[in-house]
């Protein structure tokens, strides 16, 4: 340890530098060259420590060791800078807050630096905060710290202009070079005793608050001009504005800019349409997405939404006898999803009415397979308590494969259960059984399209009383749609909802609260 007795040359100061970034590193090569200072400490993060912070820089090439401590936290090491005796300590690029024990170490004050004109916007991220709220101006502030949160006696100010196009590396250059003006301005005053002391005015200080990683999300309801100097104010070496993609994926975004005088297409889908969303439809046989679901895929379909369908079965294996059968069922279902406007159609070969024969697991491992690649947020699937054995099947498979605390169950928004003329309504009315909806869709503006679905499926569709005749199926949606206050309607048996974003993975980096 060096020598702690006090430096017998009078002119001379000893000094303790504690900090890090471009403008600490810039302190300390001011202060090794000052003839007045004897730079007795220089006390910086640790790479460990370091890595969580925006900007980090070592000093390992400017101060030698013993001067140079690598630490963690200052509060750690208070004696063995009240053993260096030092005169004055600086304190800049640093965000630990300074305990009381250490600002009664040196007798001529512990200085830091403030981004931005106190008692204005005192606190955490000043300069992020000053972007983001569109100031034009900002500045720094050099002060006597005291036991406050940045309410110390001032020493100076030096304010300096955020341009429109100006990002967080251009702003920190200029609040660098304020702090070093300020610097060499007053560094002789602080070392003598005579730098000023003006104290601060209580009733004009305002706070910023600590930033965290979820400030960096993006409104997209939120004006241009807004999410703009979102993106300026976090560009690098901050962690950059972010977005999800609609799989849940964080996208980055470093540079914006906003050009109201660009002449775009208007946007091909209306804003925050609750029926945009990624949907999979999973069925037993072909038509029954048609049947029970059809106008509400119709619907998707047009407000822009990726829609695939998943049929486990071909669905005429088993017919009865007397039953029409066709060869061309999956052309069928093509053509039905083209009137529909589905994206696409997957096909499994499963048993047709056997699907109970088959190892569940391997209906299970389909469902998530196709979940899997195309991440839906909405789902639908048959009634649970159908009397069509397919159709119980199916709905346990998808279940399963939809658990909440699965990764895959964990990124869909809602799972809904539909009815499917000729099987929800055929099962006994009683107990489970009941097909009870609780959700209900207007389907009016595009029933004909699914009028024209189910003609595309001519074997299937049976005239008189059957279920599965226009007229009974129009006269359901009618009933349907008197719950709701509807013309036409599709009711569905909401199974779960979930109205919060998931939770990012574990492993997912943590923003540093910046400067």
């Amino acid at each position: 340890m060096p020598d702690a007795r006090p430096d017998p040359r009078p002119d001379r100061r000893r000094v303790v530098f504690v900090g890090g970034l471009d403008d600490g590193r810039r302190t300390v090569e001011i202060l090794l060259a000052h003839p007045r200072v004897d730079l007795v400490g220089v006390f910086v993060l640790d790479d460990e420590a370091g890595a969580g912070v925006s900007g980090f820089r070592t000093f390992d090439d400017l101060v030698a060791a013993p001067v140079l401590r690598r630490i963690r936290r200052v509060r750690d090491h208070v004696d063995e800078i009240r053993a260096l005796a030092p005169d004055v300590v600086f304190v800049v690029g640093f965000s630990q807050i300074i305990p009381q024990a250490l600002l009664d170490v040196p007798p001529g004050g512990v200085i830091g630096f403030h981004s931005a004109v106190l008692p204005g916007r005192r606190g955490a991220s000043p300069l992020i905060w000053a972007i983001v709220d569109g100031l034009t101006e900002t500045g720094v502030t050099m002060f006597y710290m005291d036991a406050g949160i940045d309410t110390g006696d001032v020493i100076g100010t030096r304010s300096f202009p955020i341009a429109p196009d100006d990002d967080a590396a251009d702003v920190l250059r200029k609040a660098d070079d304020a702090t070093i003006a300020l610097l060499r301005e007053h560094l002789d005053g602080v070392l003598d005793g005579t730098a000023p002391r003006t104290s601060q005015e209580g009733a004009e200080a305002t706070y910023t608050r600590r930033r965290g990683p979820a400030d960096g999300e993006i409104d997209w309801s939120k004006p241009a001009h807004e999410i703009v100097n979102l993106v300026r104010a976090l560009a690098p070496p901050y962690p950059v504005a972010h977005t999800f993609g609609g799989d849940g994926v964080p996208i980055l975004v470093e540079r914006a800019r906003a050009v109201p005088g660009l002449e775009l297409p208007p946007p091909r889908h209306v804003p925050d349409d609750p029926m945009r969303k990624r949907v999979l439809c999973v069925v037993a046989h072909p038509d029954d997405e048609v049947l029970g679901v059809g106008g509400t895929l119709a619907l998707h379909a047009a407000a822009g939404s990726d829609v695939t369908v998943l049929i486990m079965s071909e669905g005429e294996q088993e017919k009865l006898d007397e039953t029409p059968r066709c060869a061309t069922r999956r052309d069928c279902a093509l053509a039905a999803a083209e009137e529909m406007g589905v994206a696409r159609v997957e096909f499994h070969d499963f048993p047709d009415q056997r699907l109970e024969s088959v190892p569940f697991i391997d209906l299970i491992k389909a469902v998530e397979a196709t979940i899997e690649q195309h991440r839906p947020t909405v789902v639908y699937t048959h009634h649970g308590g159908d009397a069509n054995t397919d159709h119980q099947v199916v709905f346990k498979a998808v279940y399963a494969a939809l658990r909440p605390m699965t990764r895959l169950g964990a990124t869909v928004e809602r799972f809904l259960t539909f009815e499917t003329p000729s099987s929800t309504d055929q099962a006994p009315q009683v107990g489970d059984y009941v097909f009870n909806p609780t959700t209900f869709v207007d389907v009016e503006p595009v029933w004909e399209r699914k009028v024209k679905a189910l003609e595309c499926y001519p074997t299937e569709m049976i005239g008189g009383r059957h279920p599965r005749s226009f007229s009974y199926i129009e006269a359901l949606a009618r009933v349907r749609a008197g719950h709701a206050g509807y013309l036409l309607a599709e009711a569905f048996v909401s199974v779960r909802e979930r109205l919060g974003r998931p939770a990012p993975p574990a492993d997912r980096p943590q923003a540093d609260a910046g400067r």
